[in-house]
């Protein structure tokens, strides 16, 4: 039985992010992504991502099937350099919409979304006594799915 597609598209958004490695990024973020995690632990390493599924909204319903709007935040941490954490932080910025806006194309994922929205992002620096830096980058994508067969 194939995943639903709801799955499958956030499995296509993890495969994005996964191609920050390497030449024309700044970061390895791209080799830790995972899927909804609430904590981080003490000894991870970093760069690290993180996919959050936020709220979904139906935009239209045709029949079984309905138009979703699906809001996801990516959020990214990273090592600081103490005197200047914010530096860090937009490189890491830079290659999650690099990847997300260069890989995420709708016709490379036929019927899989039509549209991936940029919302804006965030940047939290260091606390006190830390050197990490998280970010986030906030999108919508528009999608479809059949609600009596959520695989198609």
């Amino acid at each position: 039985m194939s995943e639903p597609k709801a799955l499958r598209l956030i499995r296509a958004v993890q495969a994005a992010l996964e191609t920050i490695q390497g030449n024309g990024f700044y970061t390895e973020a791209g080799a830790r992504v995972t899927r909804g995690r609430k904590r981080i632990g003490k000894d991870e390493a970093y760069p690290l991502l993180i996919i959050h599924e936020g709220e979904e909204e139906a935009t239209k319903r045709v029949g079984d099937q309905v138009h979703n709007r699906l809001n996801i935040t990516i959020e990214g941490w990273c090592d600081a350099d103490p005197l200047n954490p914010l530096d860090d932080a937009h490189l890491l910025l830079a290659d999650i919409k690099k990847a997300v806006f260069s890989k995420l194309e709708p016709r490379a994922h036929p019927g899989l979304f039509s549209n991936v929205g940029y919302l804006g992002r965030v940047i939290d620096p260091p606390e006190d006594g830390s050197r990490l830096c998280s970010v986030s980058v906030l999108l919508a994508i528009d999608w479809a799915e059949r609600l009596t067969d959520p695989m198609n």
